[in-house]
């Protein structure tokens, strides 16, 4: 039922449905970050802003923005009005539609003469927020799980055990810009689709002591090789959780890190954020447990 609601929810829609109704600018309430995937109009002013700013417009107009939010979810309803003053903003844009994302994918290939043809792909997106790597270095989100690929495939290429299954190393280009890369990748996948039996996706991996499972209650059965090479192995503090989002339906568990300090879309988010411990682990647990299914007779996660 949501799919048909999904193109509404996107950053690119909100823009366009302002220009198509004359606005000649926005104020984007969505945190004081850097945000690249949304479109694009020479004739219209786009600045992402935060709470303070936020404050400042509600300001001496009797009204509260928490209140305005309340009402537009509970009647569906524009609560448009006037707040009576000037607010002077400056913002620079430069677009380049000449840009090109790319996704960088290295094959493994299966030992077994028929399990080869199956996959299991090891994965995370490549791209932060452009080529101003001074300014937005993303370390964190999304650097950390591409070095856990990295990390994995060094070892899965020396191991004296060859995988069975054939196991790919995929970096998805712009995902910052509206999960193109992967999206691209399920219109023309290497291997057909219906032979890659899991996907473990890797988003912000590098802050912390403790990971997080998305969508490992949905797999139980997926997830169990995962529990088994910690508990036997790794020994790390992993929250499972079930991923009830029907808009992006995907065979996947998809990890992440907490417990310090991490800097979404923003200029701190830079190497010495980065807790190389944590990182270690889960190559070494993504190892052993990808290694372990590689190597089953059979495996059937979509049941």
């Amino acid at each position: 039922m949501f799919k048909k609601w999904r193109p509404y929810s996107f950053h690119q829609y909100k823009l366009q449905n302002a220009v198509k109704h004359g606005a000649k600018g926005m104020l984007y309430n969505y945190g004081p970050i850097g945000n690249p995937n949304n479109a694009y109009d020479e004739n219209f002013i786009y600045s992402h802003v935060g709470s303070v700013v936020v404050e400042d417009v509600f300001s001496g107009t009797g009204r509260k923005h928490r209140d305005v939010v309340t009402a537009i979810r509970k009647t569906l309803k524009p609560q448009s009005f006037a707040t009576g003053k000037t607010v002077t903003i400056k913002n620079a844009t430069e677009h380049h539609p000449e840009g090109i994302g790319y996704n960088v994918i290295g094959i493994l290939e299966g030992s077994d003469p028929a399990l080869k043809e199956e996959l299991i792909i090891i994965g995370g997106h490549l791209d932060h927020l452009g080529r101003c790597y001074e300014i937005m270095p993303g370390a964190n989100d999304n650097a950390s799980a591409v070095s856990v690929v990295m990390g994995i495939a060094e070892a899965l290429a020396e191991c004296p055990v060859k995988p069975r299954r054939s196991v790919m190393f995929l970096c998805f280009g712009a995902e910052e810009q509206g999960v193109a890369g992967s999206e691209y990748y399920c219109d023309h996948p290497i291997v057909p689709l219906n032979k890659t039996v899991g996907f473990i996706n890797m988003d912000g991996v590098g802050c912390g002591d403790r990971l997080g499972a998305l969508a490992s209650r949905n797999y139980p059965e997926f997830w169990e090789f995962i529990n088994k090479a910690n508990e036997r192995y790794i020994h790390r503090q992993i929250r499972t959780s079930y991923f009830a989002n029907i808009a992006r339906p995907r065979l996947a568990i998809s990890f992440s890190a907490s417990g310090a300090p991490s800097f979404y879309h923003i200029t701190k988010d830079n190497i010495d954020t980065i807790t190389p411990e944590i990182l270690e682990d889960l190559a070494q647990l993504l190892f052993v447990a990808v290694l372990d299914m590689a190597n089953q007779d059979s495996l059937d996660f979509r049941k």
